[in-house]
């Protein structure tokens, strides 16, 4: 079998990275491996053959918003070469490169699988940023559109059942330390470890807030590097406690940074496994975790773990006070999760073995079809998937109805063109809220609709104002046609509804 990878992570073009020689073994189970990595226009990034049958290809983007068509264009290529047959397409997450891989499939007929290795339906996922919130629209329609999906724990299986039934469980290799001939000084009399990229998710300012107010023998090391350094580092400084922090940078070699701490400490908002967890844990350090990635469904609260809400200063304090007063006790849970770890890495015996097994199922379960066949499939799911795109189809269709009955009431009636705006789109105010209820946001309930109306109602109102404000504006001030006046009108208005829709009047998880 032949496989073709697309993926995010430049580390790969490392020579002596985990992810290549992970990639390397990967590749021992195919005939051929072929990994098309994003990457901007630069020399670094050259086409490689890091094995045998193993195939680097950087996308080398001069433009970051177009490097799915590079993924495309080079895919294109690719498959020139290899041929379509036996061929699986694998993509590294269900948002771009899962796009990206939804047209390859669309116009290549190839099997798609998809990997997730984030908690993705994570409400604080969701809620981070506006890109998460597109993101996730993403990932409904690309995991739909896939064949099969791997993911990295039960957790996120559980959360993304309702988009494909076809999950292999599959958590990321952990390779069993052999120590290191070098000695880390510990910084602290008791050193907390917090091992992570320096970004927002990883929610770091709970350790700083748990910390602050404890005894001043317990300090920070944290190893990592990220955008948010120099944003913590001044936080650190605001709130008293840089002298209890201790910035290692990023380290490939961390056995002897867990050696010298006193406990291992994550307190991120949304994980989807936590190589990092796993690895503390196998040196027995005792974990203090947010509910999140392995906490709770790998390291119980209270046997092989203390495990608190991201948010939760108090229970982090708390809990750093508990291993920190009673020594016996972060020895037992150090012991329970070691135990717990090497259990779970032992139940991961022939892992590459059981990776290649989920993308020899893609392939075995994808039937071919022709392209018609294809674009009614990606149609009807994108649809039935993407909330955006159905509000755009919908949002289109009243706008056509408002349109056509403006233009009936001012050339065919003779009614003055404001008036002529205010009746039609009030005759468009039906139409839309049944359409925005019953097929953009999915909204079966009927109990509360008269409740629901009211406030559509009100956003039609101001939808009103707005609307008459703007036409007003584009014709009597800017001299536009009116009609084309009320298409530019017309979006401002979606724009402004989509957000009373989906925040304040169909206000329900998808």
């Amino acid at each position: 079998m032949k496989v073709i990878s697309l993926g995010m992570g430049q580390k790969i073009f490392e020579k002596d990275s985990a992810v290549r020689q992970r990639q390397i073994e990967y590749g021992k189970f195919f005939d051929e491996l072929h990994m098309v990595v994003f990457t901007p226009d630069d020399a670094k990034f050259q086409n490689e053959k890091i094995a045998d049958n193993v195939f680097l290809y950087p996308t080398k983007s001069k433009i970051r918003v177009f490097y799915i068509f590079d993924f495309i264009k080079i895919v294109k290529k690719i498959l020139k070469k290899i041929g379509k047959e036996n061929v699986v397409l694998t993509c590294q997450d269900p948002f771009e490169t899962g796009i990206a891989g939804a047209f390859i499939k669309l116009f290549f007929d190839l099997p798609l699988h998809v990997q997730i290795h984030t908690d993705l339906a994570h409400k604080y996922f969701i809620e981070e940023s506006f890109l998460n919130k597109v993101r996730f629209f993403m990932s409904e329609f690309t995991l739909k559109y896939s064949d099969r999906v791997r993911v990295v724990s039960e957790r996120i299986k559980k959360s993304v059942w309702q988009f494909s039934k076809n999950i292999d469980v599959l958590p990321i290799k952990t390779e069993i330390s052999q120590g290191s001939a070098l000695e880390t000084k510990k910084p602290f009399p008791f050193t907390l470890i917090m091992v992570c990229r320096l970004e927002k998710e990883k929610n770091i300012k709970t350790v700083f807030d748990a910390i602050k107010n404890l005894d001043k023998n317990i300090g920070l090391c944290l190893v990592g590097d990220g955008s948010q350094k120099s944003y913590l580092e001044n936080m650190a400084k605001n709130i008293g406690i840089s002298e209890r922090v201790f910035w290692a940078g990023w380290q490939n070699n961390l056995s002897s940074y867990y050696k010298m701490a006193d406990s291992f400490i994550s307190t991120s908002f949304y994980e989807g496994y936590g190589v990092s967890t796993v690895e503390a844990a196998l040196d027995g350090l005792p974990l203090l975790l947010s509910d999140t990635g392995l906490a709770e469904e790998m390291f119980k609260n209270n046997e092989s773990a203390l495990v608190c809400g991201a948010k939760d200063v108090d229970c982090f304090s708390k809990n750093i006070s508990k291993i920190y007063e009673d020594k016996e006790l972060g020895l037992k849970l150090g012991q329970r999760a070691k135990s717990v770890a090497e259990e779970h890495l032992n139940s991961l015996d022939n892992y590459y073995e059981k990776y290649a097994d989920s993308v020899v199922k893609t392939a075995n379960s994808y039937q071919k079809k022709g392209f018609v066949a294809r674009i009614f499939g990606f149609v009807k799911i994108s649809f039935n998937s993407v909330m955006l795109l159905r509000y755009f189809i919908c949002g289109v269709t009243s706008a056509g109805i408002n349109i056509l009955s403006l233009y009936i009431f001012t050339d065919t009636f003779g009614i003055w063109y404001l008036y002529s705006s205010i009746i039609s789109f009030f005759i468009s105010l039906i139409i839309s809220f049944v359409l925005q209820k019953f097929v953009v946001f999915k909204d079966t309930e009927t109990n509360e609709m008269r409740y629901q109306f009211s406030k559509f109602f009100i956003a039609a109102i101001l939808g009103v104002i707005t609307n008459t404000l703007l036409i007003s504006l584009c014709v009597e001030i800017l001299g536009i046609w009116y009609i084309l006046a009320q298409l530019i009108a017309g979006f401002f208005v979606m724009i402004q509804n989509f957000v009373f829709y989906k925040f304040f009047i169909f206000n329900r998880k998808q």
